[in-house]
Formats: C-alpha cells, sequence, structure tokens
C-alpha cells in the first residue's frame, strides 16, 4: 500500500500539552483527579503559543452544577510570568441538560485521536506500478491511498466523570479533520461536544 501524506500546516507540532498538566491544575488549584462524581475536564492546548485552557464542569453532592473557565499562560523566560485566570460561566440551557447532551454525543466512550488513524486515509484504486528490483523491472498491485495530517492546531485533553465511568481520551485538530473526514463518527461527536460548549458558554469560539 503506498500513502500519499498531505501535510496541512507545515509547521512543527507540538505534543498535547507540553506544560506538564499536574503544573497547570496545580497553578489552577485543582486535583489531578476528577473529584466529584459527575464531572466534565476538556483541557485545550493552543499549539505553539503559551496559552491553555480549561473548561471544568461538576454537579456537587447537593446536586448544584457549576461551570468554570481556567485561562493558563506559561512562563516565557524573559518576556512574560506564568498567570492564570478564572470565570465562572453561566450557559444558554440548564447544565442538566448540557451534560446530557455531552452523553448523546458519547463523551463516556470515545476514543482518542490516535486510535482511528487508520480511519483518516481516503482510499485510492488498486493500480499496477512498475519498480525495478536487483536489476530487473517488475510489475506490482498496489493500492494508492490518500491520508491527511494537520501537524499543528489546536489540542484537546478530554476527562469525563459519570454513571459510575471515568473516561480521558485526546484529540487534536477535530475541527479540522473533520472538513476532510465529514462520515467519521469520532470527529462528528468531539465536534459536537465542543460546538456544545462554544455555543452555551461562548468560549472557544473560531
Amino acid at each position: 500500500m503506498k500513502n500519499i501524506i498531505l501535510f496541512l500546516i507545515p509547521l512543527l507540532s507540538l505534543s498535547l500539552y507540553s506544560q506538564n498538566l499536574s503544573e497547570i491544575n496545580s497553578d489552577f488549584n485543582i486535583t489531578d483527579s476528577l473529584t466529584y462524581e459527575t464531572e466534565v475536564r476538556i483541557y485545550q492546548d493552543d499549539g505553539i503559543t503559551n496559552y491553555s485552557s480549561l473548561f471544568r464542569m461538576f454537579k456537587d453532592k447537593s446536586k448544584k452544577w457549576t461551570a468554570e473557565f481556567h485561562e493558563y499562560y506559561a512562563k516565557v523566560n524573559g518576556q512574560v510570568e506564568m498567570r492564570t485566570e478564572k470565570q465562572t460561566l453561566k450557559s444558554k440551557s440548564d447544565l442538566e441538560f448540557v451534560f446530557q447532551n455531552f452523553l448523546r454525543s458519547h463523551i463516556l466512550n470515545l476514543p482518542s485521536l490516535s486510535e482511528i488513524q487508520w480511519k483518516l486515509v481516503t482510499r485510492g484504486d488498486v493500480e499496477k506500478v512498475k519498480r525495478k528490483y536487483r536489476g530487473k523491472e517488475i510489475e506490482e498491485y498496489e493500492l494508492m491511498s490518500k491520508q491527511i495530517a494537520i501537524v499543528d492546531g489546536e489540542g484537546f485533553k478530554v476527562q469525563v466523570k459519570g454513571w459510575d465511568k471515568v473516561k480521558e481520551f485526546e484529540f487534536s485538530n477535530p475541527d479540522g479533520y473533520l472538513k476532510h473526514y465529514p462520515e467519521i463518527d469520532e470527529l462528528i461527536y468531539m465536534c459536537e461536544i465542543l460546538n456544545l460548549i462554544r455555543n452555551e458558554f461562548g468560549i472557544w469560539k473560531k
């Protein structure tokens, strides 16, 4: 099989959360583990900048919902000091409705993008190709395919706890990949989750 890989943005990709997540949580004054029986955390990393953020939503023992938005600006030596900002969010709809829509988008079941890489390929035709082998020309059949690789942009790390289940997964550039692979369910559901947050809380808007 021959893969033609198209790099859409020719920049060096940084791993999701180059900043240590425990360090960021400490600066946000929250624990590494999910504290509440029902809780959603979505960390957003903005690629090559020093900025990242966290959407957090949880229900306490009194059944009261809270939604928060934390912003993190990492220290840049000789330029800026580390700082964080926090705000309580208000949603357009009831927060229980928001959480049920997370469940509708399979937030407790989604895999990481790395687990569905095999789906991010546009199948081509099987073609006969000629090549040199030990000085002789031979013909072979090859599957020609095309794969899109977005190598810089937003990354998201999702942690969720609910219905006696804990789930964690990561996606990079889900909006970008969905434009090229609109039929992939996992991308559809991840973008539904992000669009729900954008529409309900007014953050992470494009």
